[in-house]
């Protein structure tokens, strides 16, 4: 193995868990490997409206921007247009890391919205036996009903006391999101930063929703929340120089080639990959950037 003096190093993280077998069964995973249905069902239509065919697709191409000139709708494709390959999307939904909930929960609910029982058949030992635990109502006041508007909330506060730790690269933080554009209505997990200098244990919140009387059940393996790194320089307000001013020339200018670059080809017969490189070539013409290099 050679060994280069230079090399920069990479920054690094470090999930480990406290108890044996959970990092194996249910390990943090990249955000792009949670599975969506939706997303799924739109890149396999996606997929079955392509074609190899020359001849074919100049006939869709006729038709979609006929119906588009015409104002009429029969004619139109909804994947030529479907969100699901747009790239803040994307980049959104498959950055960071997702944690697993590492066992089976079984919550019960009276049916009061006051609170809860839970059993599960494993507890995890981070200094005691533990694994579900409820914030009283008093900590979350105010603020739960905020964290998804408009849906009703239980009172307490289910707290999952994990096996998970984490240590960082110190310019490393995380934000903490919940898994964007996922389908899950019975409980909303908050947003926060984790910084692993001052905490390296990995526990949530569940902010839940589900009021009616009955069981509820978290299977293992359940995606929880998400976790994008960014710099920690990032969070000092002095760390980079914001400018809020009208456009100029140079920004005029560069709109014009933006809008020539926007219509100059057929979407349909470019690649989601071929225009956002146009794109990118375009904003780098922008003068402005002089300012600042």
């Amino acid at each position: 193995m050679n060994w280069n003096p230079f090399k920069k190093k990479k920054p690094w993280v470090r999930f480990y868990s406290t108890h044996p077998g959970v990092a194996e069964l249910y390990p943090w995973i990249p955000a792009s490997k949670v599975e969506r249905k939706w997303r799924r069902d739109a890149l396999k239509q996606e997929g079955n409206r392509t074609t190899k065919c020359p001849a074919t697709k100049l006939r869709r191409l006729w038709e979609h921007q006929s119906a588009l000139l015409n104002g009429r709708e029969d004619g139109l494709d909804g994947m030529w247009n479907h969100a699901v390959t747009c790239p803040a999307l994307t980049q959104l939904m498959d950055t960071g890391w997702v944690l697993q909930c590492p066992a089976d929960i079984l919550i019960h609910m009276d049916g009061e919205g006051d609170t809860f029982e839970w059993i599960s058949q494993l507890q995890f030992d981070v200094g005691g036996p533990t694994y579900v635990k409820g914030h009283i109502e008093e900590q979350t006041r105010g603020m739960r009903e905020l964290v998804t508007p408009g849906r009703p909330v239980m009172k307490q506060t289910i707290k999952l006391e994990l096996p998970w730790r984490v240590m960082a690269h110190p310019d490393l933080i995380f934000i903490q999101i919940p898994l964007p554009y996922y389908d899950e209505d019975r409980y909303s997990i908050p947003m926060g930063i984790v910084d692993p200098q001052i905490t390296f244990e990995v526990n949530i919140q569940l902010f839940w929703h589900a009021l009616d009387n009955g069981e509820y059940m978290i299977k293992a393996g359940t995606p929880f929340c998400q976790w994008i790194p960014m710099s920690r320089q990032l969070l000092q307000r002095g760390a980079y120089d914001v400018i809020i001013e009208d456009a100029n020339q140079h920004d005029l200018d560069n709109n014009k080639i933006m809008d020539y670059n926007r219509y100059n080809k057929f979407t349909e017969t470019t690649t989601l990959k071929d225009r956002i490189e146009y794109q990118a070539q375009v904003l780098k013409l922008n003068k402005n950037n002089e300012r600042f290099n």
